[in-house]
C-alpha cells in the first residue's frame, strides 16, 4: 500500500484519476481551489468503488503561511497514517507553493514547506521525495537542496 501526499499548490488530479477506483493507492492533495488550474480537487472528491474513502483533497485559500499550514497537515496525515497505513509514501514537493512563486498564492516559507517532509519521515516509512511545480527558479533550487539535506540518506549531512 503506498501513500501518495502532494504539497504543490496545484491540484494533483493525474496521481488521483489513475488511482481513483483502487484501495492499494490513497491520494492526499493540498492545494488552491476554485479558479485556478486544473479546478478540481473538491472535498467531495474521495474515490469511486474500491477506491471510496481512498483520496482526500484539501482545497485551500490564499495566502496560506506555514502556522496554518501545519495546523491542518498535520493532524491530517498522522490521521491518514494512522488508518491507512502505508508501506510506502511518495511525497510530491512542488516548490510552486512557497512565497513569491510567479503563479502560487500561498505563503509558505522553505523552512514551512520542509517541515512537511521532517514530519512524513517521522513515521519512519520508506519516504520517495518528487519535485513538481515551481515557477521562480531561485527558490525551488533553495528549497529543494533544504529539504534534500533534511533527508539524512541522501548524505548531505557531511558537507
Amino acid at each position: 500500500r503506498v501513500l501518495y501526499v502532494d504539497i504543490d499548490i496545484h491540484h494533483g488530479d493525474g496521481v488521483e484519476e489513475a488511482f481513483y477506483t483502487t484501495d492499494r493507492v490513497m491520494t492526499v492533495s493540498f492545494h488552491k481551489f476554485g479558479d485556478y488550474f486544473p479546478g478540481t480537487g473538491d472535498l467531495r472528491d474521495i474515490g469511486y468503488g474500491k477506491g471510496k474513502y481512498y483520496s482526500l483533497n484539501v482545497p485551500l485559500d490564499d495566502g496560506i503561511d506555514d502556522e496554518s499550514y501545519h495546523l491542518l497537515f498535520k493532524p491530517l496525515i498522522g490521521k491518514v497514517m494512522e488508518v491507512f497505513r502505508p508501506g510506502a509514501v511518495v511525497l510530491q514537493c512542488g516548490a510552486d507553493s512557497l512565497s513569491g512563486d510567479r503563479l502560487g498564492c500561498f505563503n509558505l516559507s522553505i523552512r514551512g514547506h520542509a517541515e512537511c517532509v521532517r514530519y512524513m519521515r517521522s513515521f519512519n516509512v520508506p519516504l520517495l521525495l518528487l519535485g513538481g511545480g515551481g515557477y521562480t527558479i531561485r527558490n525551488v533550487a533553495r528549497c529543494w537542496c533544504y529539504e534534500g539535506y533534511q533527508t539524512p540518506e541522501s548524505g548531505c549531512q557531511n558537507i
